[in-house]
């Protein structure tokens, strides 16, 4: 029994450690990937290589050895002649007895621990037998109908198989027609940066009048979180007054004493959308546009990965902000029409009242007045001016004078201001106007930000209606528009995961190579890959979800997964051909024998990430469609390379014949060295 568990472990080592190799190669890439996906998996990706390096050392060492020792049955001792006893010498002085009394003594816990090792040892074994009687007497009905069902699945299986490699231009034409539909289908779906994801929390933003008192904002913030509370799925409600310097993804939000931030947990059971679609009423005892309700940067994982402010962000940049400013206020009403939209608002703040004076040059000319003793008297009057100093023992206090407050906040203060004698409203022009609280500058330029959340669809459509409206809006000659936000994330991450794509494909083939000592039969393998694509798109489209950074992972992990099917499969065809079998037989043999072991590997998978897939739990839909995709790219995939690389595979063997100059039939010995896969 071991020696044929050793025989089999050496047969199938070269086959598994490529297939282990592939599924390693399309995780190094993901490590580097960098914004939400390095985020979201560039640890588990370290921790499933190293698991699966530690999974490859055990299946070539210890998994033979056991599977040698509990399936070699019991074995009998060899027989022995009796021996006659040996009259052992009797202790007879007291010092022989005295030591083996010590011995006795001081090897009594060695004897005991190896005796109640070796007692263990039986429990386990008796009831793991009585364990497997019973299992096996329960499940053994179960195994014989699926022994019946799937012997009528391979005979099935075989008859297509023949009948493909007797029609392959068939097959590789409804291939053709396959992928040309799943690419008119994955144009079709919606495009995000993640999937949404139900953490049961949400953001209110209170955002009132410029100037309004701090009294006023927290009667209004009290009477919201009173509403809030009087929901029965509402847990909590935390709220903060004004700008949060410690708040992530608040920095392009109008902030002051007229603006609250209100962060509400909710009960384990309860659906944000519902509740929040309840608590919209509230809005109507507030000002319109002065409460919005957001469901993003609530959440742990918004914080972590530092999202922005909104879905979208359409920046409107301009050197004049006295024109910059109104067209994004232009902007902002045009959105607020686009369906696909809510939470419109403008991130920057117009500022507080403010006086601005404009000094008459001709007019101080003529009294010989400078500009400088102008701004001057207006600084003494408004901010003050050090008139003496006030001594404290070892402290000097600046003692200011300047105008009573109540006059600085006047503009008639103004008029009775007098520079040199000369009244100051025949010096200057003084305009009441709202200042900038903030100017923004980005690449050496002005910019104002127009926020904005996605209401409905995706993030793809929600950018196209936004694009679309813009283009109606005449903009001024000194000013761009650009379209921005997490939709620039989600560029810069799918950018980055179809790099990843590229490489995974590259280092899988180079492993290939090496491993069949070919360049041409690791594309015959590598045909599952784009066969696998279909069932991702499929599975992604039958169950409502998109193309998000999470379902993408999932498609870069497939390209190391269902190698492994096609590198078992192609490797014994290769070794039938090794001992002589004709192409079209060794193609079958193949298909009869490593059918059970390809379908056993499939559904194992498939099984374990099904509950992923099911997004069970809270905060769970966030990696349900990476296990979709995996899901459906790994059963359409295992099914469609049962057929077509084989039918690939005899195709690449004819061509090369044919360069040969090898006529059609011939049983030549493929050019490779491989390694044996051992029949299951």
């Amino acid at each position: 029994a071991l020696e044929a568990a050793a025989r089999g472990a050496e047969e199938v080592q070269g086959a598994i450690t490529a297939s282990t190799l592939t599924t390693i190669s399309v995780f190094g890439p993901i490590i580097y990937v960098q914004g939400v996906a390095g985020e979201l998996f560039g640890a588990l990706s370290l921790a499933v290589a190293f698991s699966l390096l530690a999974s490859l050392a055990v299946a070539v060492t210890l998994l033979p050895a056991m599977a040698g020792h509990f399936k070699g049955g019991k074995r009998k001792a060899p027989a022995q002649d009796p021996a006659p006893e040996a009259a052992r010498p009797r202790a007879t002085t007291a010092r022989a007895r005295i030591g083996n009394t010590i011995v006795w003594v001081v090897t009594l816990p060695f004897r005991a621990v190896r005796g109640a090792a070796s007692l263990a040892r039986q429990l386990v074994a008796y009831w793991g037998e009585i364990g497997g009687k019973i299992l096996s007497t329960v499940f053994l009905p179960f195994f014989r109908v699926f022994d019946r069902v799937f012997s009528v699945f391979a005979a099935w299986y075989h008859g297509v198989l023949s009948a493909a490699l007797d029609r392959r231009a068939v097959v590789l034409g409804i291939a053709g027609l396959t992928l040309t539909g799943i690419a008119v289908i994955a144009l079709a779906l919606d495009r995000d940066l993640l999937p949404d994801v139900d953490q049961g929390a949400f953001d209110v933003r209170v955002e009132l009048a410029e100037g309004t008192r701090l009294e006023t904002t927290a009667d209004a913030v009290e009477s919201l979180e009173g509403g809030l509370q009087e929901d029965p799925e509402v847990v909590a409600v935390f709220s903060h007054i004004g700008r949060d310097v410690q708040a992530k993804g608040d920095e392009g939000q109008a902030s002051g004493l007229h603006t609250a931030h209100l962060q509400v947990r909710l009960d384990d059971r309860a659906e944000t959308g519902q509740v929040v679609g309840r608590l919209q009423g509230l809005t109507g005892s507030f000002p319109p546009g002065s409460l919005s309700f957001e469901t993003g940067q609530a959440t742990a994982l918004g914080q972590i990965l530092g999202g922005g402010e909104a879905d979208i962000a359409v920046r409107v940049r301009g050197e004049d902000l006295e024109r910059t400013y109104p067209f994004a206020e232009q902007v902002e009403r045009r959105l607020a029409t686009v369906p696909e939209i809510r939470n419109v608002r403008i991130g920057t703040e117009r500022g507080q009242p403010q006086f601005q004076i404009s000094i008459n040059e001709d007019v101080a000319a003529e009294y010989g007045i400078e500009r400088r003793l102008i701004a001057e008297t207006i600084q003494s009057a408004m901010l003050g001016d050090r008139a003496t100093e006030f001594v404290d023992f070892d402290r000097k206090i600046a003692v200011m004078v300047r105008l009573p407050d109540f006059l600085r906040h006047d503009a008639a203060t103004l008029d009775m201001l007098r520079v040199n004698g000369i009244p100051l409203r025949e010096l200057v022009t003084i305009d009441q106007t709202l200042g900038p609280a903030e100017i923004k500058r980005e690449d050496q330029g002005r910019v104002v930000t127009v926020f904005a959340d996605v209401a409905s669809g995706g993030l793809g459509a929600a950018i196209a209606s936004v694009e679309g409206a813009l283009r109606e809006l005449p903009v001024p000659f000194d000013t761009r528009v650009e379209v921005g936000g997490e939709n620039e994330e989600m560029r810069r991450s799918f950018r980055d995961l179809a790099f990843a794509f590229g490489l995974a494909i590259l280092l899988v083939y180079m492993i290939l190579a090496a491993q069949f000592e070919s360049f041409v039969h690791p594309f015959t393998i590598l045909m599952a890959v784009p066969l696998a694509l279909v069932g991702a798109i499929l599975a992604l489209a039958l169950t409502g979800q998109g193309l998000n950074t999470m379902s993408l992972i999932g498609v870069v992990i497939l390209v190391g997964i269902v190698v492994n099917d096609a590198i078992v499969k192609v490797d014994f065809i290769n070794q039938g051909r090794a001992r002589g079998l004709a192409l079209r037989d060794a193609i079958l043999e193949a298909g009869e024998v490593r059918l059970r072991p390809i379908v056993m590997t499939t559904v194992t998978t498939v099984l374990g990430l099904l509950p992923m897939a099911l997004g069970i739990g809270r905060g769970a839909d966030l990696r349900a469609p990476m296990a979709i995709s995996v899901i459906g790219g790994l059963i359409v995939a295992t099914a469609l390379t049962l057929i077509v690389v084989p039918v690939v595979y005899s195709i690449v063997e004819d061509v090369r014949r044919a360069w040969k100059g090898q006529r059609r039939g011939s049983d030549a010995t493929p050019e490779l060295a491989t390694q044996g896969v051992a029949s299951s």
